[in-house]
């Protein structure tokens, strides 16, 4: 698709209150996720945002000022969760306002603890450590902000482990992480 179609539809969604959310959640995705919630909030011309998410995740940080911004937002955000909601993207999902995060049947969700990878002397290594282990503690909490599970072992056995945590649909709804699984139109 070229450039100026993209920008237009982006634009068609945004009239209607939709933010689309595809792929990496990188610098440039932030920025402009942020800048729309930032957007609807000035105007005041909708009364909710819908976010639309299919994502592998990314970047922990810039994922957090998405978060941020979806917390601050005095309109509510719904979010639904479409192809992928993995990592970064599923804890994006999960800030979505409580009773309409929505998925569709056949969204895959993945949960697991960040990876990170550090270089430097000494001292920098120390450094990044303890921001690794804060970065830990964030999302651990936002877990047990935006899900039924309360306990940091539970969190840490099940959906934060050090392998990668496939969800059903089901198992999700269960966890308190999706409030309501799309039904599948029947076709005859």
């Amino acid at each position: 698709m070229a450039i100026k179609e993209k920008e237009r539809a982006d634009k068609e969604l945004r009239d209607y209150g939709i933010i689309y959310l595809s792929g990496n959640i990188n610098q440039d995705a932030a920025e402009r996720v942020c800048k729309e919630i930032i957007e609807f909030n000035i105007k005041g011309s909708i009364s909710q945002v819908q976010m639309v998410i299919n994502s592998p995740g990314g970047s922990c940080s810039e994922g957090f000022s998405i978060i941020d911004i979806m917390e601050w937002s005095k309109i509510p955000i719904y979010t639904t969760g479409i192809g992928l909601i993995a990592s970064m993207g599923l804890l994006i999902f999960m800030t979505g306002e409580k009773g309409h995060r929505v998925v569709t049947p056949r969204t895959a969700i993945l949960s697991h603890r960040f990876s990170a990878g550090s270089f430097g002397n000494h001292s920098q290594l120390i450094a990044g450590r303890k921001e690794e282990d804060m970065l830990h503690e964030r999302i651990l909490n936002h877990y047990m902000t935006y899900s039924v599970v309360k306990d940091r072992n539970e969190l840490e056995a099940y959906l934060l482990r050090d392998v990668d945590t496939w969800l059903t649909t089901e198992e999700a709804l269960r966890m308190g992480i999706v409030d309501v699984v799309e039904p599948m139109k029947k076709r005859l």
